[in-house]
């Protein structure tokens, strides 16, 4: 993803206060050429730290793509995918410590969630069973539940009719939530009853990376 133009800086808001500010925002909605998610993004780059506002300004961050992933097994009818003790590991996990990384502000636009029935490396492409699809799942951002209860075929939407266009296995937040560097967070998975198999999540969205 290309750093922020001199007319996203303007349009974003940077810089800007009081009423000013707030009228620039409201513009970013209609922001030509910008995908869903760096729209998001630009509309809430007022929310974060002054520091790095100023940064973005200067050249010294930069946005990117979210690279943010994690795999696991399925135990029983339970799936904790981010866990305090993992370690990085190419291909399964990216998310040291269950945190992210020093200085990375994350805006969460959408979250990715594949299956595999046999193996951990495999391919990630079925689309589930009915004690899958009828499974749950919430997510905690530092100790607090920002999502409760989410029904697993929130993630499968499009192939029984809706949001046809959405990427398999796909959830996009009408409701975008902003990650801080180091912030500890929890993703876990419950189904009715016995599912064999590994999950894979991916984080997806806009990442700030300050030097």
């Amino acid at each position: 993803m290309e750093e922020l133009t001199n007319e996203e800086i303007v349009i974003a808001g940077l810089g800007q206060v009081g009423a000013r500010g707030q009228q620039l925002r409201k513009a970013v909605r209609g922001e030509i050429g910008a995908s869903r998610f760096r729209k998001q993004f630009l509309e809430r780059v007022h929310k974060l730290p002054r520091n790095i506002q100023k940064a973005l300004m200067s050249g010294r961050a930069q946005i990117s793509d979210a690279p943010y992933y994690s795999t696991a097994e399925i135990q029983g009818n339970r799936c904790e995918m981010i866990k305090p003790s993992q370690s990085e590991q190419i291909g399964l996990n990216n998310i040291d410590g269950g945190k992210l990384g020093k200085d990375r502000y994350l805006v969460l636009s959408a979250i990715r969630l594949l299956w595999d029935q046999a193996d951990i490396n495999g391919t990630y492409t079925h689309s589930g069973m009915p004690d899958f699809l009828n499974g749950e799942w919430d997510m905690e951002i530092n100790g607090k539940k920002v999502f409760e209860k989410m029904p697993m075929r929130k993630f499968h939407d499009s192939m029984y009719g809706y949001r046809t266009q959405q990427q398999f296995g796909t959830y996009v937040l009408n409701n975008p939530k902003i990650i801080e560097p180091q912030t500890p967070l929890e993703f876990n998975v419950t189904f009715p009853n016995q599912v064999p198999g590994f999950l894979k999540v991916f984080f997806e969205g806009t990442v700030v990376y300050g030097y």
